[in-house]
Protein backbone atom coordinates (compact mmCIF):
# COMPACT_ATOMS: atom_id res chain seq x y z
CA UNK A 1 0.00 0.00 0.00
CA UNK A 2 1.22 3.26 -0.92
CA UNK A 3 0.71 6.63 0.54
CA UNK A 4 0.78 10.09 -1.22
CA UNK A 5 2.67 12.86 0.51
CA UNK A 6 0.42 15.67 2.41
CA UNK A 7 2.00 18.18 -0.26
CA UNK A 8 0.77 16.19 -3.34
CA UNK A 9 -3.10 15.99 -1.56
CA UNK A 10 -2.74 19.62 -0.75
CA UNK A 11 -1.94 20.60 -4.29
CA UNK A 12 -4.27 18.08 -5.64
CA UNK A 13 -6.90 19.62 -3.50
CA UNK A 14 -6.02 23.19 -4.61
CA UNK A 15 -5.94 22.22 -8.00
CA UNK A 16 -9.65 20.90 -7.80
CA UNK A 17 -10.61 23.94 -6.05
CA UNK A 18 -9.11 26.26 -8.56
CA UNK A 19 -10.48 24.55 -11.56
CA UNK A 20 -14.08 24.20 -10.14
CA UNK A 21 -13.96 27.48 -8.89
CA UNK A 22 -12.74 28.51 -12.67
CA UNK A 23 -16.01 26.99 -13.99
CA UNK A 24 -18.82 28.61 -11.83
CA UNK A 25 -16.96 31.59 -12.80
CA UNK A 26 -17.03 31.11 -16.62
CA UNK A 27 -20.85 30.22 -16.47
CA UNK A 28 -21.80 32.96 -13.81
CA UNK A 29 -20.44 35.81 -16.18
CA UNK A 30 -22.02 34.60 -19.08
CA UNK A 31 -24.59 37.10 -20.07
CA UNK A 32 -27.10 35.39 -21.77
CA UNK A 33 -29.64 38.48 -21.75
CA UNK A 34 -30.66 37.05 -25.56
CA UNK A 35 -30.65 39.11 -28.78
CA UNK A 36 -32.55 42.77 -27.97
CA UNK A 37 -34.85 43.48 -31.45
CA UNK A 38 -35.70 46.61 -31.98
CA UNK A 39 -39.56 45.77 -31.34
CA UNK A 40 -38.48 44.76 -27.37
CA UNK A 41 -37.39 48.42 -27.23
CA UNK A 42 -39.41 50.49 -28.92
CA UNK A 43 -41.76 52.59 -26.99
CA UNK A 44 -42.27 55.42 -24.75
CA UNK A 45 -40.26 54.70 -21.14
CA UNK A 46 -40.24 56.17 -17.98
CA UNK A 47 -37.00 57.30 -16.04
CA UNK A 48 -36.71 55.76 -13.32
CA UNK A 49 -33.14 57.20 -12.55
CA UNK A 50 -30.24 58.51 -14.79
CA UNK A 51 -26.49 57.84 -13.21
CA UNK A 52 -23.56 59.56 -14.83
CA UNK A 53 -20.66 61.03 -13.60
CA UNK A 54 -20.03 65.09 -13.67
CA UNK A 55 -16.84 67.14 -13.45
CA UNK A 56 -13.56 66.75 -14.30
CA UNK A 57 -10.32 65.85 -12.23
CA UNK A 58 -10.98 66.02 -8.44
CA UNK A 59 -14.11 67.47 -9.25
CA UNK A 60 -15.47 64.28 -10.57
CA UNK A 61 -18.14 62.90 -8.69
CA UNK A 62 -21.25 60.42 -9.79
CA UNK A 63 -24.89 62.09 -10.24
CA UNK A 64 -27.90 60.29 -9.68
CA UNK A 65 -30.92 61.94 -11.61
CA UNK A 66 -34.24 60.64 -9.83
CA UNK A 67 -36.85 60.56 -12.70
CA UNK A 68 -40.24 62.45 -12.14
CA UNK A 69 -43.53 62.17 -13.60
CA UNK A 70 -43.11 63.64 -17.01
CA UNK A 71 -39.78 62.38 -17.99
CA UNK A 72 -39.48 59.97 -20.51
CA UNK A 73 -37.22 58.21 -23.18
CA UNK A 74 -39.35 57.63 -26.55
CA UNK A 75 -37.94 55.05 -28.62
CA UNK A 76 -38.97 55.04 -32.22
CA UNK A 77 -38.20 52.31 -34.51
CA UNK A 78 -36.62 54.97 -37.51
CA UNK A 79 -33.63 55.30 -35.22
CA UNK A 80 -34.35 58.03 -32.92
CA UNK A 81 -34.78 58.94 -28.93
CA UNK A 82 -36.38 61.92 -27.66
CA UNK A 83 -35.63 62.23 -23.98
CA UNK A 84 -37.12 64.61 -21.39
CA UNK A 85 -35.43 65.62 -17.88
CA UNK A 86 -37.31 67.67 -16.24
CA UNK A 87 -37.11 70.96 -18.49
CA UNK A 88 -34.23 69.36 -20.98
CA UNK A 89 -35.70 67.68 -24.03
CA UNK A 90 -32.98 66.17 -26.56
CA UNK A 91 -33.26 63.80 -29.22
CA UNK A 92 -30.71 61.43 -29.91
CA UNK A 93 -30.04 58.88 -32.56
CA UNK A 94 -29.70 54.96 -32.16
CA UNK A 95 -28.41 51.57 -34.03
CA UNK A 96 -28.40 48.41 -32.46
CA UNK A 97 -25.08 46.10 -32.94
CA UNK A 98 -23.98 42.73 -31.71
CA UNK A 99 -26.95 41.26 -29.27
CA UNK A 100 -27.33 43.53 -26.63
CA UNK A 101 -25.37 46.24 -27.86
CA UNK A 102 -26.51 49.83 -28.95
CA UNK A 103 -24.52 53.05 -29.95
CA UNK A 104 -26.87 56.36 -29.06
CA UNK A 105 -25.38 59.48 -30.03
CA UNK A 106 -24.01 61.58 -27.18
CA UNK A 107 -24.63 58.85 -24.28
CA UNK A 108 -22.25 58.14 -21.82
CA UNK A 109 -18.00 57.91 -23.71
CA UNK A 110 -17.79 59.82 -26.59
CA UNK A 111 -13.97 59.57 -28.07
CA UNK A 112 -13.34 61.48 -31.49
CA UNK A 113 -16.56 61.81 -32.06
CA UNK A 114 -17.51 58.56 -32.02
CA UNK A 115 -19.79 57.05 -29.44
CA UNK A 116 -19.19 53.84 -27.83
CA UNK A 117 -21.53 50.73 -27.73
CA UNK A 118 -23.67 50.50 -24.83
CA UNK A 119 -25.61 47.56 -23.33
CA UNK A 120 -29.25 46.83 -23.26
CA UNK A 121 -30.65 44.75 -20.64
CA UNK A 122 -34.56 44.35 -20.02
CA UNK A 123 -36.16 43.65 -17.30
CA UNK A 124 -39.19 41.64 -18.46
CA UNK A 125 -41.67 43.42 -20.96
CA UNK A 126 -41.53 46.37 -18.52
CA UNK A 127 -38.46 47.50 -17.66
CA UNK A 128 -35.26 48.49 -19.90
CA UNK A 129 -31.45 49.76 -18.54
CA UNK A 130 -29.04 50.63 -20.86
CA UNK A 131 -25.63 51.14 -19.87
CA UNK A 132 -22.14 53.27 -21.19
CA UNK A 133 -18.94 51.45 -20.85
CA UNK A 134 -17.00 52.75 -18.17
CA UNK A 135 -14.09 54.66 -18.71
CA UNK A 136 -11.26 56.06 -16.95
CA UNK A 137 -9.18 59.01 -17.84
CA UNK A 138 -6.68 61.49 -15.82
CA UNK A 139 -9.75 64.12 -15.79
CA UNK A 140 -11.75 61.21 -14.01
CA UNK A 141 -14.21 58.82 -14.57
CA UNK A 142 -17.08 58.79 -17.83
CA UNK A 143 -19.82 56.41 -17.47
CA UNK A 144 -24.06 56.57 -17.74
CA UNK A 145 -26.60 53.78 -17.28
CA UNK A 146 -30.34 54.47 -17.60
CA UNK A 147 -32.71 52.66 -15.86
CA UNK A 148 -36.35 53.00 -17.65
CA UNK A 149 -39.89 51.11 -17.12
CA UNK A 150 -43.22 51.51 -18.46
Amino acid sequence: MTYENPKQIIMKSFIILFCSTLIVLMYSCNKDAGTINKAAIIGNWNIVSDSTYTGVGVNNQPLNYAGKPGDYFNITANGVIYTKEGSTLDTLSYHLVADTGIVISSFGVVANGVPAVSHVTTIASTGLIITSPKFLSPGGVYWRKVTLSK
